[in-house]
């Protein structure tokens, strides 16, 4: 039957019993929106203007002083001939491809190895995720004492006869930016294991006992088991590794300054020290911007990569 040919009475009736549910679904969403206020005008405040405020200043050539002056395109196209800018970019993409290829693949077996339940796990699990909770200037400084001339690990290298005289781990050019990464692996290994680790856990443990059932070693069912249940996690990993890495700033700051002669400068090393230190802020806007989009361009590639792949 029809609604027209329906009796007045029961259409009001159905449409009074249909009015309080949508008062009430427009009730819920204001308070949903006004409960939302704060965290939007946290966002806008600290992430959305300064990275306008950003964009403006790349267009300017400001200097924190004096006022803005609008120079156009000028800090982009003085990018271009910049041999520092150039160099910085490829220490970043060497940095951010090492770091996130040692972080994504080097904690899944031992993911996977505690997982298994190994005699002592929880002391393993602990000792490897315990460079996270150290701060990262510490664990800097800290590292810097270590791989010094006359450090810990120089002596102990000479004392065992592994090499002749002490290594220039952070003064010489073919060994800084590798110091520099063996440094930020070591430190973020416990976030990623600990990533792994939770997908393991949600793994059916039916699996482990029909490849052991038909024979699979310990290679085989990490190889056609493991691997293909976690995808999901090492995809998370990739893009939070990446991303992590392209920001890498503490590390270098403290341990080389960006030294020796731009060895292990990166592009958000330089991007700091051409605003602060030379007080470029309009030229570090613009490699601010440039960087943003790299980013972003490189991990939304990733991601649709990966989405092929699974």
């Amino acid at each position: 039957m029809s609604e027209s040919a329906l009796p007045t009475g029961r259409i009001g009736t159905a449409r009074a019993r249909r009015a309080p549910r949508s008062w009430r679904r427009v009730r819920d969403s204001r308070w949903g929106w006004l409960l939302a206020v704060p965290a939007v005008g946290l966002i806008g405040g600290f992430v959305l203007y300064p990275a306008l405020n950003t964009l403006v200043f790349s267009f300017t050539d400001f200097n924190g002083l004096t006022p803005a002056s609008w120079v156009g395109v000028g800090n982009y196209t003085a990018l271009v001939s910049d041999a520092v800018f150039r160099q910085t970019l490829l220490n970043s993409l060497v940095i951010t491809v090492v770091v996130t290829v040692l972080l994504v693949c080097l904690p899944l077996p031992v993911a996977y190895w505690i997982h298994r339940g190994i005699p002592f796990r929880r002391f393993f699990r602990t000792v490897l995720y315990l460079p996270v909770v150290v701060p990262i200037i510490v664990s800097s400084v800290a590292w810097k004492w270590l791989l010094d001339d006359n450090g810990l690990v120089n002596y102990v290298l000479v004392t065992l006869g592994v090499v002749d005289r002490p290594v220039s781990w952070l003064s010489d050019p073919a060994w800084a930016i590798w110091s520099v990464v063996g440094v930020i692996v070591w430190r973020a290994f416990g976030i990623y294991l600990l990533i792994y680790l939770a997908g393991l856990s949600t793994m059916s443990g039916d699996l482990f006992e029909a490849a052991a059932l038909d024979g699979a070693g310990h290679a085989r069912t990490f190889a056609s088991i493991v691997v293909p249940q976690l995808r999901g996690s090492i995809v998370l990993s990739s893009v939070i590794a990446f991303v992590a890495a392209m920001r890498t700033f503490d590390e270098i700051y403290v341990m080389t300054e960006g030294g020796p002669v731009n060895a292990s400068k990166n592009t958000a090393y330089h991007i700091w020290e051409s605003a602060f230190s030379f007080f470029k802020f309009g030229y570090g806007s613009a490699m601010a911007v440039v960087l943003l989009v790299l980013v972003l361009g490189l991990v939304l590639l990733g991601l649709r990569l990966a989405r092929r792949v699974s």
